[in-house]
């Protein structure tokens, strides 16, 4: 499969970048610096911003091959991970970004009869409708912390996903909980408003699961569908 990820120098894209790659997929990432990537024979590697609507499409057309799915692992940048640490912003960088992508996807040229493309999003708990479930820290951090900028742009993407993926896109929002520990371990999936999640799942985990569900593992399992998900 040919998979396209934003966000494959950060901390949970990067795993997906690697896992992507072992798997034997051909990946192109977006990326601010192209010395910040290590090359690979099946990754392209394009230098440019997430929020031009000419880089992304340079993006996707530069491989010669149509986008299959999109990965989203995009973070608001605060200059620490402390939650009253600055928020440097833009506003609606996931969510303008999404957007661009879903729009590219949409848009491109794939053979007849092949499958819908995917979109799939790392979002969080708290975001959209599972904040009804979230419990009271979560609710409080985004409420009174600087965390809650990162927030306004999970729940931007939350609003609209569906209306920017329509019939033509298969999108999923992946809700993770708290990170924590490292290595694989087993998934466990809820509705948006279900019960019964652990507080946290480890990073490797997340992005294992995000490439998985690109790559139709599942089927269409979780298809058009917010997943809140911990170990």
């Amino acid at each position: 499969m040919h998979l396209f990820i934003l966000g494959a120098t950060g901390r949970t894209g990067v795993l997906a970048l690697r896992y992507a790659l072992e798997q034997g997929h051909n990946v192109t990432v977006l990326v601010r610096n192209q010395a910040a990537v290590e090359t690979h024979p099946n990754l392209t590697i394009i230098e440019g911003s997430v929020l031009c609507k000419t880089d992304i499409d340079r993006a996707f057309t530069a491989a010669g091959t149509p986008v299959d799915a999109a990965l989203q692992f995009l973070n608001s940048p605060r200059a620490s991970d402390g939650p009253w640490a600055k928020w440097h912003g833009p506003a609606r960088l996931i969510a303008d970004s999404t957007a661009l992508v879903t729009e590219a996807l949409r848009n491109q040229q794939r053979p007849h009869g092949a499958p819908k493309p995917r979109l799939v999003v790392l979002s969080a708990l708290g975001a959209g409708e599972s904040r009804k479930v979230a419990g009271y820290f979560v609710r409080f951090m985004t409420d009174h912390t600087n965390v809650g900028y990162t927030y306004e742009d999970h729940n931007a993407v939350d609003a609209e996903i569906e209306g920017n993926c329509a019939d033509k896109v298969a999108w999923t929002s992946a809700m993770a909980v708290f990170f924590s520990g490292a290595g694989v371990k087993p998934v466990k999936t809820f509705t948006a408003t279900g019960t019964g999640f652990s507080m946290f799942i480890t990073r490797e985990s997340t992005a294992r699961w995000m490439v998985d569900v690109a790559c139709g593992k599942f089927g269409d399992e979780f298809a058009n569908q917010r997943v809140v998900m911990s170990n």
